[in-house]
C-alpha cells in the first residue's frame, strides 16, 4: 500500500499527516449566514449517535461548508440517534418525505442491491479512500439502476477501512472461529464467514452491537470507528485484524429535495458530496479509527494480527467464494467480470496517490454522472 494512505493500524499523528487536505476543508471558517432565510433545508437523518465522531468531526463541519458553498442558499437540519426513522427504513423515509438524506446501505440488503455487493470481494482495496473513489466511479455504470429502482438517488458512497472481529475469546485461527456465531452484514460478509466455517448472523450496526452485549454472538465484524462508536469494545476482549474486507455505506438522496433544487443548487450540492464522501472516509474511517484504537488500548482490549501461515489459510478458503459470487451476480444479469476487472483496475490506477492527493481531486474534479441533469461545463462557474 501507498504509505501515504491511511493504514488499518496507523497512529493518530500518522493518519493527521495524510489528511491535512479534508481537515482543511471541515476546518476552514465559514460566513455566519444567521440573518439570511434559507432557500432551501436539506433534512439528514441517521442511526449513529449525536457524539459519534461521525456527527462531530464530519458532518457538523461539513454541513457549514454546505451552507458556505451556497452562500446561504442551502441550510442543514440533522436528526441523529434513530429519532426519525428506523436505520433499516431509510428508503421508506426518503421516499415518504420524511427525510432528504439517510443511510441506504447496500450491505444491508443483498437482495434490493445486488450489484454493490461485489464492492465487498476481500481485498479489494488497499484503504477506504481509494475504496471510496472507486466506488464513486463505477456507480452511474454499475450500481445506479439498483438505488434509482428504489426511488431514491445517490447521496454518497463511503468505503470503510477493514472490519475487525471484536470478541471475548481470542481469535488467532481458522479453529478458533469453526461453528461460532459471527455478527455481520447480511450479503456477500455473511457468505465469507460461511466459507471461513463460522455462522454468519447477519444483521445492521446497531443490532450487532445488542446481540453481542446479549452473548448471543461470539463476536462481531466492524471497523474500528464504528466498534467505538456503539461501545462495542467495552463489551469485548479482543480486535483480532483479519484485513478481510471492507464494505461499503451508502446515503441516499430524495428525489423530490433533489428535483426542487435550481440547477446552480444541483452542482452546488453534488460538488459538495463528492467532497463529503472522501472527507467521509478519511476522517471517520481513517482518522476516527485511529483514535478507537488508542481507546481500545487504554481499555486493555488486546488485539491480535493472524500469523503469514494463518494468513493464507484464511485467503484458501474464501477463494472459492468470489467465483460463486460472481456467477450468481452473472446469473442476474449483471455484467460481473468486466465490474470486478474495472474495480481492480481502478484500485490499482489509485492506489498509487496518496489520501491528501485523492481528496484534492474529488475538490478539483468532483464526479458529474452520480446524480441526474449535471453539466460538467457548468463546473466552476455556479452561482446559488
Amino acid at each position: 500500500m501507498n504509505h501515504l494512505q491511511i493504514g488499518g493500524e496507523d497512529r493518530v499523528d500518522a493518519v493527521l499527516e495524510k489528511t491535512t487536505v479534508a481537515r482543511q476543508w471541515l476546518d476552514a471558517p465559514s460566513p455566519n449566514f444567521q440573518d439570511k432565510t434559507p432557500e432551501v433545508v436539506l433534512r439528514v437523518s441517521a442511526h449513529i449517535p449525536a457524539a459519534s465522531p461521525a456527527v462531530v468531526d464530519v458532518f457538523e463541519p461539513a454541513f457549514r461548508r454546505l451552507t458556505a458553498m451556497s452562500n446561504g442558499a442551502i441550510a442543514v437540519q440533522a436528526h441523529w440517534g434513530g429519532t426519525l426513522h428506523h436505520e433499516r427504513e431509510g428508503i421508506e423515509a426518503l421516499r415518504s418525505g420524511l427525510t432528504d438524506m439517510c443511510p441506504v446501505y447496500s450491505a444491508w440488503d443483498a437482495q434490493m442491491f445486488p450489484a454493490a455487493q461485489i464492492l465487498s470481494l476481500p481485498f479489494s482495496f488497499p484503504s477506504a479512500e481509494v475504496g471510496t473513489q472507486v466506488a464513486e466511479e463505477m456507480y452511474h455504470d454499475y450500481f445506479k439502476g439498483d438505488f434509482e429502482r428504489q426511488g431514491v438517488l445517490m447521496g454518497r458512497m463511503v468505503a470503510t477501512s477493514e472490519y475487525n472481529l471484536f470478541s471475548r475469546s481470542p481469535i488467532r485461527t481458522l479453529e478458533d472461529l469453526a461453528g461460532q456465531k459471527i455478527a455481520c452484514s447480511p450479503g456477500l460478509e455473511a457468505q465469507l464467514f460461511e466459507a471461513l466455517g463460522a455462522v454468519a448472523v447477519g444483521c445492521s450496526t446497531p443490532q450487532a452491537k445488542q446481540k453481542f452485549a446479549d452473548q448471543e454472538v461470539f463476536a462481531v465484524s466492524i471497523s474500528d470507528s464504528a466498534a467505538h462508536t456503539v461501545g462495542l469494545y467495552r463489551e469485548a476482549a479482543y480486535r483480532t485484524a483479519a484485513n478481510l474486507l471492507q464494505v461499503n455505506l451508502e446515503y441516499g438522496l430524495s428525489q423530490n429535495f433533489y428535483q426542487g433544487l435550481r440547477p446552480p443548487l444541483r452542482l452546488i450540492l453534488n460538488q459538495w458530496l463528492r467532497s463529503l464522501a472522501q472527507a467521509g472516509a478519511q476522517l471517520f474511517y481513517g482518522l476516527a479509527g485511529a483514535r478507537a484504537r488508542e481507546v481500545f488500548e487504554q481499555a486493555g482490549l488486546q488485539s491480535l494480527t493472524l500469523s503469514a501461515p494463518e494468513q493464507a489459510r484464511w485467503r484458501e478458503k474464501l477463494s472459492a467464494v468470489e467465483a460463486v459470487f460472481l456467477s450468481e451476480l452473472n446469473t442476474l444479469g449483471y455484467p460481473a467480470l468486466r465490474m470486478r476487472d474495472e474495480m481492480h483496475a481502478l484500485s490499482q490506477k489509485y492506489a498509487g496517490q496518496s489520501a491528501n492527493e485523492l481528496m484534492q481531486h474529488a475538490l478539483n474534479h468532483p464526479l458529474m454522472n452520480l446524480l441526474p441533469g449535471l453539466s460538467p461545463d457548468a463546473l466552476g462557474s455556479t452561482h446559488p
